[in-house]
């Protein structure tokens, strides 16, 4: 979304935004992006930008890629190993990076992706326009091999999307803009306990919301996430669909502890899985995509089910944390 009226219009010159870059062991997409970043556009002057690397790797692998990147990068590349491991420790690390360098704002972009190059630019226009302290806008699939047919039929890497200006509550950090002023008024930063299971994000955000803080669409403001291999089949849609309702329903119990708030959840992960042994049959005859959808609702409510009771899953216990 544009601005109207120049006089809505603040100048960025003079602004300071941080781009942080959490990265595992991912030299080639760290380099795709660090190249992208430089291909940003903006319609005024552009503000102070500075890219923050964490290198979240103990062998800190991608130093050396970072060296010679600063050297074709159009904005400088602050390189900062932490060698615990798990995500919510890299962006911890990169928050307070950003803060030593007394930045306005604070984006945040995954490591598998690449920003638009009007990305910044629309971020900060609809935060302007709206008074938002945190923006964040849509992640669209790639793929670094053709997928099957069904995954494409079946949208499972799709996302939800709004119209711009939408007041939203569920955010992830591959697309996301937030003022300092966020992570400074919160007691804590994103939750160094989760450091294997994931969702920290969206738990950070959901605590932000709580407190008031504005946070809203820019639907204009697109990433592209590049998927590997790896991801595209059934068992890793599954697994996540698992590790969706484990997340989710933690982050629920977290905030909305009552009994009759974990009799809505139970309720709700039990019609999930009925769900999806219902349109089971429909899979078997319709096809993998609609076999798929019910097997990820049922695994959704189990995920859901075994956080009640007490079961946290560790996505990233022999990768890296989310």
């Amino acid at each position: 979304m544009r601005e109207s009226s120049e006089s809505h219009r603040s100048p960025t010159r003079d602004m300071k935004v941080a781009i942080c870059i959490a990265t595992f062991r991912r030299p080639d997409g760290l380099e795709r992006l660090i190249r992208s970043l430089s291909a940003l556009s903006f319609r005024e002057q552009p503000p102070v930008i500075q890219v923050i690397v964490v290198d979240n790797d103990a062998a800190s692998s991608v130093r050396d890629r970072c060296e010679s990147l600063q050297m074709q990068s159009r904005w400088p590349i602050h390189y900062v190993p932490e060698p615990r491991r798990g995500i919510p420790f890299a962006r911890n690390t990169a928050v307070r990076t950003a803060w030593s360098h007394n930045v306005d704002l604070i984006a945040f972009i995954d490591d598998d992706e690449v920003p638009q190059p009007e990305w910044l630019d629309v971020l900060l226009s609809v935060m302007r326009e709206h008074s938002a302290d945190i923006v964040t806008g849509p992640v669209l699939p790639e793929f670094e091999v053709e997928p099957p047919m069904w995954i494409r039929k079946g949208k499972f890497f799709d996302r939800a999307r709004h119209v711009t200006g939408t007041l939203i509550d569920r955010v992830a950090a591959g697309n996301v803009l937030v003022q300092s002023k966020v992570f400074k008024g919160l007691p804590d930063l994103f939750d160094e306990r989760k450091a294997l299971s994931g969702g920290t994000d969206t738990h950070f955000f959901l605590r932000a919301a709580a407190m008031g803080r504005k946070i809203v669409w820019a639907d204009e403001a697109v990433v592209r996430e590049w998927n590997p291999a790896s991801r595209v089949n059934a068992r890793w849609l599954a697994l996540r669909a698992f590790r969706g309702g484990n997340m989710w329903t933690t982050c629920e119990q977290e905030f909305h502890p009552s009994p009759a708030k974990r009799a809505v959840r139970a309720a709700k992960a039990i019609a999930r899985i009925a769900h999806g042994v219902a349109i089971f049959p429909l899979g078997l005859v319709l096809g993998r995509d609609v076999l798929l959808r019910s097997v990820q609702h049922v695994c959704s409510g189990a995920g859901s089910i075994a956080s009640m009771a007490g079961v946290v899953y560790n996505e990233y216990r022999s990768t890296h944390g989310g």
